[in-house]
């Protein structure tokens, strides 16, 4: 008995000293950052504060770089430019990975968290779906959507009352309320109808399946504790996906719907071969014409497990990113009435016919900087710029040990008025030519940068562009006078895994629109 005591007090204190060890792992880094706690690292000031808001918080009181724990895991986050250029461009090599996902599958996991070679293959095989040649040519299937979007403005903005742009509709489904969303509806049927050939109905029909089980899914990881039961815990991820029944346990049985539906896509598509005309991921990835590394080696098509991967990830991401930048640039012109008038004088100026076309909505270089802008100050990519080092090394005299995990601190990056001249004012002039060559390099990065940057950058940049100026063709966006006393956090519908709690302090508001005669 005195020994089994002796061999549990050996061995807690032990286990006490490695936990100490590890939480200061920073303090031997020579690094500045908030106390960790023992156990959960600083893991309850994130789930409190929610993860952005608190990186916000420690930017202000530790500077540029300094070292927070994701629950069992010790993160450097990088608001400095010239680390960040070393780190995402100049020594890409030793950060070809991103930091390991939480909840990452096992298997099969989708060109934002592949790595390596597995990485590589797919963004080659992607790469080509996001020419301008095949871009140009699926600009006719936005447009058309787009038109289900103007009609859905034309309804509402007939009542002659507020409403809400970003979110608007509410019902139960599956014993829950869920929202609806003019700019979510029709972000969805684009990724859908352009990348994988789904005929999604979200625009049209409230309650389209796709549109209710992503939505679904979404709010539904929010609302578990698992992701921040494995931030605390990293190997009970092993025993998460060994559960086969988690999709009904923790309500993410959408999972299981959606991977359903792109296999039977898969199917159809392999019946149909590769001589069909179809412009889109999907065909891509069953019939890649791309050949890796040496000329000669064989092409290889994905598996239907890697497609089902691929899928859901530009899936969710496409939805949820690029609403999320429609919303804020919408907000943005209803609270600037001047930038409004400059952006419709522009509009109207190049597009004298009144048709949006490709080529003339790339002849707006105004918008371009009020996009640019946007993006500054709501950046959606805050916080998935990440790296893993694979070797040790030293820039600026900040050590970043091999396997240590990088967060590019986008948002503080961003905001810093030693970059930014009243940092927190909307002013798209500061994107202007005039000024842009003043812009301090990798200052800026709404998209990432690097060979790792998001591959969907100039579809999502088309379809902004294309969906502001066929409204703005038409309409004015102003704000309900009482708006001030109206309003929710735009965060509650970023919850989803990679997106969680990008925009937490942003407050956005009712909008209204006004039909212009």
């Amino acid at each position: 008995m005195v020994t089994f005591v002796l061999l549990l007090a050996a061995i807690t204190a032990l286990a006490f000293w490695y936990l100490r060890w590890h939480f200061s792992t920073f303090k031997r880094l020579g690094l500045q950052g908030p106390e960790p706690s023992i156990i959960a690292g600083n893991l309850p000031e994130i789930m409190k504060k929610g993860q952005l808001q608190a990186m916000i918080d420690w930017s202000k009181q530790y500077g540029r770089v300094f070292g927070y724990y994701e629950g069992w895991t010790p993160v450097i986050a990088v608001a400095d430019p010239k680390i960040l250029r070393q780190i995402l461009v100049k020594d890409f090599d030793n950060f070809r990975s991103r930091k390991p996902f939480p909840l990452a599958p096992r298997k099969a996991l989708g060109l934002f968290l592949e790595n390596g070679h597995q990485w590589k293959q797919s963004r080659s095989i992607l790469t080509p779906a996001f020419s301008t040649g095949k871009i140009k040519k699926m600009f006719p299937v936005i447009d058309s959507m787009v038109d289900n979007l103007e009609e859905n403005i034309k309804v509402k903005s007939a009542k002659a009352k507020p409403f809400d742009i970003y979110r608007y509709d509410r019902f139960r489904l599956k014993g829950l309320f869920v929202l609806d969303s003019i700019y979510q509806g029709l972000t969805l049927d684009v990724i859908g109808r352009c990348a994988f050939g789904l005929q999604t109905n979200a625009q049209t029909d409230p309650k389209d399946e796709f549109l209710t089980n992503i939505r679904f899914l979404f709010s539904g990881l929010s609302k578990t504790c698992i992701l921040y039961l494995v931030m605390l815990i990293p190997i009970f991820q092993y025993f998460v996906f060994a559960l086969k029944n988690l999709v009904i346990i923790f309500g993410m049985n959408p999972v299981v719907w959606l991977r359903n539906q792109l296999r039977e896509i898969i199917r159809i598509r392999k019946e149909m071969g590769s001589s069909h005309n179809a412009i889109d991921l999907v065909q891509l990835m069953l019939f890649p014409s791309t050949k890796y590394s040496t000329g000669a080696e064989k092409q290889r098509s994905m598996t239907d497990r890697e497609i089902v991967a691929q899928s859901l990830t530009f899936l969710l991401a496409g939805y949820e990113t690029t609403s999320a930048v429609l919303s804020f640039l919408t907000d943005l012109l209803s609270r600037n009435k001047e930038v409004q008038d400059r952006l419709c004088a522009e509009i109207d100026g190049v597009i004298r016919d009144g048709h949006v076309d490709y080529d003339n909505v790339q002849q707006l270089p105004y918008f371009d900087m009020v996009i640019n802008e946007v993006c500054r100050l709501y950046p959606t990519a805050s916080l998935i710029v990440t790296r893993q080092a694979a070797e040790s090394r030293i820039y600026n005299g900040v050590h970043i040990p091999a396997g240590m995990a990088i967060q590019a601190n986008v948002w503080a990056l961003h905001h810093d008025g030693h970059f930014w001249q009243n940092p927190e004012a909307f002013i798209p002039e500061r994107f202007s030519p005039t000024y842009k060559e003043k812009i301090v390099p990798y200052s800026f990065l709404p998209f990432g940068v690097g060979p790792r940057s998001c591959i969907g950058e100039r579809f999502a940049m088309l379809e902004i562009k294309l969906t502001i100026a066929r409204i703005l063709k038409n309409y004015r966006f102003t704000r309900p006078h009482d708006s001030d006393s109206k309003h929710f956090s735009i965060c509650d519908n970023l919850d989803y895994g990679l997106y969680r709690e990008r925009c937490l302090v942003n407050v956005y508001p009712v909008l209204s629109i006004t039909f212009m005669i």
